[in-house]
């Protein structure tokens, strides 16, 4: 199934004890559907306050009802920030996680001085002048084969971080509206709000290039590469 969801009133993507999680309405939805317990997994475990228009999952059901019934009758039970956009049936052996060649996030951000009066869950607000000619070369920089263990959250627990990321492509929409996209077979916890944030000060002038550099050769993170807000970062598809 290809998922679409508003991640703003969520925790994340995954059962977590301090609150709602994306994984469990759904969860809950296709077990009252389908009449039997239902596990998903997921291509992506998005963070909190992260959404996504292309999220895939996988699962497996004893039910006989047609794909196209599952999918919309499993409606219904869904809360109204969760939608199921496409479905179709997959071999035994594919998992929405281990099967994903490509995962593509596209990050909105908006350049202004004032901050947004509507859509803020949608955008992260980045109010200082930034040189967009430093953003693309910051791009040129972290593309390629390289250890990404310094563009992490402290909490990821993921042992390979050695990861090949596409050339991050900058699009500018108008009225302050910047468009980032980042695509990458696997990405870290936070990895893509980080990068954001390393671009952004770099961009100020309060990152160098080669301080960019340093932190891939060395997987020493340093206090200018900030974790930006999730606002506005989606999880846009999956290949």
């Amino acid at each position: 199934m290809t998922l679409e969801y508003d991640g703003t009133r969520y925790v994340g993507w995954q059962r977590q004890a301090n609150g709602v999680s994306i994984q469990a309405k759904v969860e809950e939805a296709l077990s009252r559907h389908l009449g039997e317990r239902v596990r998903v997994t997921a291509a992506g475990r998005t963070d909190a306050g992260v959404h996504a228009l292309g999220q895939v999952i996988s699962f497996s059901t004893l039910s006989k009802l047609p794909v196209r019934a599952i999918a919309r009758g499993v409606l219904p039970y869904l809360p109204r920030d969760i939608a199921v956009v496409d479905a179709a049936e997959a071999p035994a052996h594919f998992s929405a996680r281990r099967s994903a060649r490509l995962r593509w996030y596209r990050y909105f951000l908006l350049n202004r001085s004032i901050a947004p009066a509507v859509g803020s869950a949608y955008v992260t607000h980045v109010p200082y002048r930034l040189d967009l000619s430093r953003m693309e070369e910051v791009a040129r920089i972290l593309a390629g084969h390289h250890d990404f263990r310094a563009f992490r959250a402290k909490t990821c627990t993921a042992v390979r971080t050695v990861l090949t990321l596409h050339q991050p492509e900058i699009h500018v929409l108008g009225d302050g509206l910047l468009m980032l996209d980042f695509k990458c077979q696997s990405f870290l916890q936070n990895m893509v709000r980080i990068m954001a944030g390393v671009m952004v000060n770099c961009a100020r002038g309060k990152m160098s290039f080669q301080t960019v550099r340093d932190m891939l050769e060395t997987g020493v993170r340093v206090n200018e590469a900030v974790t930006l807000a999730p606002n506005g970062l989606f999880l846009y598809r999956v290949l």
